[in-house]
């Protein structure tokens, strides 16, 4: 009976906290400014254990990344703030094999490294393997691609150092990690180093937790998951947001669908393989079909293992510290990252392209999903039948330009 009450209790904790959220963000939408300051703040650290030991680092921006076809300007100057995350029981920092370049979330205008460390030092700890978690610029000071120039100058401090007292790490054993719009901008970050026409060579591997990959925000999830999810609509600050900027992250709306801002609109290159990529979604998230859909239409042929977590809303790996479903999801990306990077690729276990739907209930039992396609397509009939599937929002969106009328 303690053991119900105790299990009810954290069910109620969950729903109290995403109601939370959603008010917060709700209510601070649109006002941009506002918002920066009470997020940006020592008191939004997130707690860590006597375990863990954090380095801070500054990193210099490097001049030698273009994003072409762009209408943000590009800015190579100064330096910019990050951290090692170390869990000290792996052992020494200098034996380690591994590397997470850490990629915070926030809707590219909210966020920092501090934040972030309640999942920082358990993918550390899980994938047994020191976390760089960066300070990349943020919206609306800062635009796209400024966030790409930042991870890519990191990416290039670690396997590229200028200062020669500085270990160097192979690519392989680097992994592009993030969440949100931090999940897009790894996923965008290691899909820029594919074609960089061998510039950078892409990391290792790559995963994206609940990754925004479309900023058009037209996907049927983005519509069915509304009342399910604290993501609110994109911000309205008039400040800010205007008729050819519906978006703080980019200088104008033609960014939008730059493929870089909006990797779905990526696509495969033959003889150009991406990085084994794992992207995890909640079932009931906004962006749900942003990972489902990069996954099973934009690179339907390349590594990538897909995983659908029942009832769980944007995010929902940063509840580990009361949830066992969350942490679960983390050790599965430590355990993917433990097998497909290191100092040797050689006898990694293939990715084969999986979907898997993990449950709730007692066990977490996994399902594997043989046409997660499916999903979208049972989503854009339901919009059909509610008569919003093809409205003026849609048609300007992402699903028009896939999916473009007959």
């Amino acid at each position: 009976m303690l053991l119900q009450n105790f299990l009810l209790y954290l069910v109620l904790v969950y729903h109290i906290a995403n109601i939370g959220i959603r008010k917060f963000l709700f209510t601070f939408k649109n006002q941009v400014d506002f918002a920066k300051v009470i997020t940006s703040g020592r008191k939004t650290t997130t707690p860590t254990p006597l375990d863990v030991s954090i380095t801070k680092v500054k990193i210099q921006r490097r001049d030698n990344i273009v994003v072409k076809n762009t209408v943000g300007a590009h800015d190579y100057n100064g330096t910019f703030n990050a951290e090692w995350v170390d869990y000290d029981k792996n052992g020494p920092t200098e034996k380690m094999e591994r590397v997470i370049l850490y990629i915070h979330g926030g809707a590219y205008f909210l966020g920092n490294r501090r934040t972030h460390r309640i999942m920082t030092w358990r993918l550390a700890k899980y994938s047994n393997a020191r976390v760089l978690s960066i300070d990349y610029r943020l919206a609306p000071e800062h635009k796209f691609p400024a966030p790409i120039i930042d991870i890519i100058s990191a990416y290039q401090s670690l396997i590229n150092p200028t200062d020669p007292s500085q270990k160097k790490y192979l690519p392989s054993q680097v992994t592009f990690a993030g969440d949100s719009a931090g999940g897009c901008l790894a996923i965008a970050s290691m899909l820029y180093c594919r074609d960089s026409e061998g510039l950078f060579p892409i990391p290792g591997a790559c995963v994206g937790m609940s990754p925004w990959v479309d900023l058009t925000q037209s996907l049927p999830a983005w519509h069915l998951n509304e009342e399910y999810d604290y993501l609110p609509d994109a911000a309205y600050d008039p400040k800010y947001v205007s008729d050819t900027r519906h978006n703080v992250y980019v200088e104008h709306d033609d960014d939008i669908t730059h493929p870089y801002a909006s990797p779905i609109l990526c696509k495969e290159i033959e003889n150009l393989p991406i990085s084994p990529l794992l992207i995890q979604v909640g079932g009931t998230e906004r962006v749900r079909d942003d990972g489902i859909f990069f996954a099973e239409e934009s690179f339907k042929t390349s590594n990538i293992r897909l995983e659908i977590y029942a009832e769980s809303s944007h995010v929902f790996q940063a509840l580990a510290p009361v949830d066992k479903f969350s942490r679960m999801a983390l050790k599965r990306i430590g355990q993917f990252i433990n097998e497909q990077t290191g100092l040797s690729i050689e006898g990694r276990p293939e990715i084969l392209r999986e979907s898997f739907r993990f449950d709730q209930s007692e066990g977490f039992p996994m399902e594997k999903i043989h046409d997660a396609g499916g999903i979208l397509e049972d989503g854009i009939n339901t919009l059909i039948e509610r008569g919003i599937w093809r409205t003026k929002e849609l048609e300007d969106g992402t699903l028009e330009v896939l999916h473009p009328k007959k």
